[in-house]
């Protein structure tokens, strides 16, 4: 074991010390080529999916309506399928262009970006069906439990919403299953680190170079997890080191130099900034030397030159001087975005509102105790759900079972509005009657509270649901100035045409494309919830509410973001970080909340 260990920790200074030689170049490589994504990529699939669904009329693409699209619009499906293979394309252009860049650098072939381009294009052909198929199955495998491996913002939203993620924990034998899942998918991105590699550069058929490599890296996956730690720890203890530094620095700037603190703080976020960056490309490019040398090791692809060396001088100078010419521009241009974010003068103030009706537990979800106890707190909006019954009135619940909360196995529609409230519900060590609609409502005017009601609907509701509530809550509504929300479309647009001055949300759980629709706002689940996203919805002059948001990093992230609205189920948390942000916190904890909050989210 311990002759491995000296055989790793050799491989990590050979490389090592090559990064050091060449780091001009390695950031040049790689900060080229995310900008090229995020500035032409990008930018191109999300038009391009945007046109595809505005001709075929579809207004929006979520995790509800894909069936939808499949069997009414398949010609949308069909557009959208060639587009997200076309993007899988780019992912493995992305990857070989990167290797062969990463090897151009380390064998100093020196190849120019349009020849590297060449031979990237050139790799196309072994693009068969079999392997595009392995390829696949290889990111379905590990990318959801270690993209740390290798990671590609082309990717980003291939992401579980933490709404499912909250689903999945609540069960202990769903959450030990996912455990178990995470724990086999790191194992298998360890094992078959050099497998893409080999898909990419060896001429072995994509069957036998998987067969190969399963065979060859027997045995080798403790080493191989050996040589990755060596390659994430020095990384992780100088972030960390790195973070602690500046914030004892700007914290005795804070206390000490008030009036050169902001200068302070922006400088040391520059610098944050350029060493974040000095690490993302070292970890990268040891990550892809790792897999590059094992596969070479492993024999499944040639132990030679990758490229066909073309003899130029040197250039290392003159990529350290575009490196640091790079950094500088991506620095300058990021300095009113710190001045702005130390400042403050980016976020407005967004408005609170209770999820369900509760704060930290404080009742039982939707009921009248829960709401007057939240209502205290003000907020400014009590966000609750409804159910219609089996005598066509409205109930306040959540889940359309209602076991969870009251021990009977029945669903709303088949219970009458008498026999619901005669209920009793339990939570958070707390008893309160089910409420029907109107006495909830008849509550919250008597508080004063405004409510963000979310319309639930299931299949068994009847054909008139929708005309019976406007006729009997519309104008109510509007007169106390109340919001609805709902995940149904069909509810939206109804409510939109009916009722338009009253303000209505679609429900979103899952962003892929921005939406057309007549809604006054959406309320996006926050994993994929990103700046470009709220910008683009306040250019169509609606609103965008962020939901559940339970941590007070993400409350600030998504304040910043400058989302209008945040729904948590943590309301007291929420009013106390709003208000710690509206007072200017110290710039010390504000360096420490970007890195916490806005480092990971750059590529969105």
């Amino acid at each position: 074991m311990t002759n491995e260990k000296m055989k790793v920790w050799a491989y990590f200074k050979h490389n090592a010390g090559d990064f050091s030689r060449h780091w001009g170049a390695y950031i040049m490589l790689i900060s080229v080529t995310n900008l090229f994504i995020g500035l032409a990529v990008i930018p191109f699939f999300n038009f391009a999916a945007q046109q595809t669904l505005r001709i075929g009329h579809v207004p929006y693409i979520t995790l509800t309506n894909l069936g939808q699209i499949l069997t009414h619009d398949p010609g949308v499906a069909a557009v959208l399928t060639l587009l997200g293979l076309l993007l899988l394309l780019f992912v493995y252009w992305q990857f070989t262009f990167l290797i062969l860049g990463i090897q151009n650098i380390h064998r100093q072939t020196r190849l120019s970006f349009f020849q590297l381009a060449i031979a990237t294009l050139k790799k196309t052909r072994r693009l068969t069906p079999t392997t595009i198929a392995f390829l696949i199955a290889y990111f379905v495998l590990i990318f959801p439990f270690s993209s740390v491996v290798f990671k590609t913002s082309l990717l980003a939203k291939l992401t579980i919403p933490d709404f499912i993620v909250d689903f999945i924990f609540a069960r202990w034998y769903l959450g030990l299953l996912v455990i178990a899942l995470y724990m086999m998918g790191t194992w298998l991105a360890v094992r078959l680190l050099p497998l893409l590699p080999a898909l990419i550069l060896s001429e072995t058929p994509p069957r036998k170079a998987v067969a190969k490599t399963w065979r060859m890296t027997r045995g080798q996956t403790w080493r191989t997890l050996l040589a990755v730690l060596l390659i994430f720890i020095p990384v992780a203890v100088l972030t960390t080191l790195l973070t602690i530094g500046l914030y004892l620095l700007q914290s005795y700037l804070d206390s000490h130099w008030e009036h050169w603190a902001l200068l302070g703080a922006t400088i040391n976020l520059g610098v944050l900034q350029v060493v974040m960056l000095l690490l993302t490309v070292f970890f990268t490019v040891m990550l892809y030397q790792l897999g590059t040398s094992q596969a070479e090791t492993f024999q499944l692809i040639p132990n030679q030159d990758l490229i066909a060396r073309v003899p130029k001088r040197r250039r290392n100078l003159l990529f350290r001087i575009g490196a640091v010419g790079l950094i500088a521009l991506v620095i300058g241009g990021s300095s009113l975005f710190y001045y702005a974010y130390l400042t403050g003068a980016l976020a407005s103030q967004p408005l609170t509102i209770s999820h369900r009706g509760v704060d930290d537990g404080n009742g039982v979800q939707n009921t009248i105790p829960a709401l007057q106890a939240t209502a205290k707190e003000k907020p400014d909006y009590v966000e609750m759900d409804l159910h219609e019954t089996k005598d066509h009135q409205f109930v306040v619940m959540h889940d359309e079972s209602l076991k969870d909360l009251t021990g009977i196995d029945a669903k709303p529609h088949q219970l009458t509005l008498s026999e619901m409230t005669k209920l009793t519900a339990r939570e958070n060590g707390h008893t309160a009657k089910v409420a029907s609609f109107d006495q909830y409502l008849a509550a919250a005017e008597r508080l004063h509270q405004k409510l963000l009601i979310e319309i639930k609907t299931t299949p068994e509701d009847s054909p008139q649901m929708m005309n019976h509530f406007i006729q009997l809550y519309g104008q109510r509504l509007l007169a106390d100035h109340d919001q609805l929300h709902s995940l149904d479309y069909q509810v939206v647009t109804t409510m939109r045409k009916q009722v338009p001055k009253l303000k209505t949300f679609f429900i979103l759980p899952y962003t892929l494309v921005f939406p057309e629709t007549p809604a006054s706002g959406y309320t996006l689940e926050t994993t994929t919830l990103a700046m470009r996203v709220i910008d683009e919805a306040h250019n169509r002059d609606q609103k965008v509410y962020a939901w559940t948001v339970n941590d007070s990093d993400d409350m600030e992230k998504v304040a910043f973001m400058d989302a209008d609205g945040i729904i948590t189920d943590q309301l007291g948390e929420l009013k106390t970080t709003l208000y710690q942000m509206n007072h200017h916190p110290s710039y010390a904890d504000q360096i420490l909340q970007y890195l916490t909050s806005f480092s990971d989210d750059a590529e969105n």
